[in-house]
């Protein structure tokens, strides 16, 4: 295998497939990227087994076809530090694979891609069309609410829902809860997949935020995306998402808008002095006024009052400050619209005047 490429067209295919790659290297080939050259571009690919990207992008000359293995975080690290706008030749020679640019040379050790474990699916997929911008907008307003190393393993990853013209993601950790919604082009297929988190997190900054079309196969066990230059699979979760529904408390709200940057700057400052296990701050909500407490073992305490829209009864209620915080930072709008329920129940937080993205924050006992 040789042939010579531009920096800059391979830097970032390396470093998506090696954010792929599985660190821990129990199995060695596992931390390594397969390099094929294939139909006159280069193939990278990545595996943990349980998801697999393959990214491809164009070369200046080759001279010699091949495939090897080499070791993910060297191969991408030593690439991205590569001068700009240089050209680099690969070399594949006795299981050595050379890189060299201008007056740099270095030599990577192979493992012969003939163990490289591929994930082959063979399953009938169905193939949707969808804006690349508005399915990476539903991976990245709902990803913070997943759980991470649930016993529930149906909560560590994303709920897809695809049906009736649209395109709902739902993530929950049994604390909160996001909801985001998108119109998609109108299909008979209605779906219910669990995308696990690792794949949800890693699509979210593969994608691209312009209208560029993807295509999503989805068969019973697997997911499929492809763009132009990205193939990426991943197993789905076996098991029964809850019914989120069940979650959006109901009965008489009493509504309330800040402004967003004023309540963000406020729940920063109250952190400081919360407790550093639980991050509570306790809402005082009367007419027009809301008043931020925090406090901690150490007998500190932070307290801040902020001009608001409330008009409902008055009102006590404790939250946690991480949790508001992650939701602030999701929403796109000046003015935050929030909906109270009672002392016991739990909060909707929602951009002003969208029904699009939804948020639920359960109370805590302060």
């Amino acid at each position: 295998m040789k042939f010579v490429t531009e920096k800059v067209k391979i830097v970032e295919s390396l470093q998506n497939a090696a954010a792929v790659a599985e660190r821990r290297q129990t199995i060695p080939i596992l931390a390594n990227l397969r390099l094929k050259i294939i139909d006159g571009r280069l193939e990278v690919t990545a595996t943990d087994l349980e998801i697999q990207i393959k990214t491809f992008s164009d070369l200046l000359e080759i001279k010699e076809e091949g495939e090897t293995t080499v070791s993910a975080r060297k191969m991408s690290e030593l690439c991205r530090s590569l001068p700009d706008n240089e050209n680099v030749e690969f070399s594949l020679d006795n299981g050595k694979l050379s890189v060299s640019s201008r007056n740099f040379n270095a030599d990577f050790a192979t493992i012969s891609s003939d163990d490289f474990p591929e994930i082959e699916i063979n399953e009938e997929q169905i193939p949707i069309s969808i804006d690349s911008a508005k399915f990476k907008r539903v991976l990245s307003k709902t990803s913070f609410s997943m759980a991470s190393q649930d016993v529930r393993y149906y909560l560590n990853g994303m709920l897809l829902e695809i049906g009736a013209g649209k395109i709902n993601g739902v993530a929950t950790d049994g604390h909160r809860l996001a909801f985001s919604c998108v119109e998609a082009a109108s299909t008979e297929l209605e779906t219910r997949n669990i995308l696990p988190r690792k794949a949800v997190l890693e699509l979210a900054k593969l994608l691209s935020s312009n209208d560029e079309s993807i295509e999503l196969l989805i068969g019973a066990s697997y997911v499929d995306i492809r763009t132009e230059n990205l193939r990426f699979c991943s197993k789905l979760i076996d098991g029964k998402y809850p019914d989120y529904d069940k979650v959006f408390p109901s009965g008489d709200s009493f509504p309330l808008e800040v402004s967003k940057e004023l309540l963000q700057s406020a729940l920063t400052r109250a952190s400081v002095l919360s407790n550093e296990k639980y991050r509570g701050v306790r809402f005082e909500l009367t007419k027009n006024k809301l008043k931020l407490t925090a406090n901690n073992p150490e007998q500190e305490s932070a307290e801040e009052e902020l001009d608001v829209a409330y008009s409902g009864s008055e009102l006590e209620v404790g939250f946690n400050i991480g949790y508001l915080l992650d939701v602030l930072n999701s929403i796109e709008s000046d003015n935050v619209n929030f909906e109270f329920y009672g002392e016991d129940s739990s909060c909707i937080i929602k951009e002003k005047d969208s029904e699009n993205d939804l948020y639920v924050i359960m109370p805590m006992r302060l």
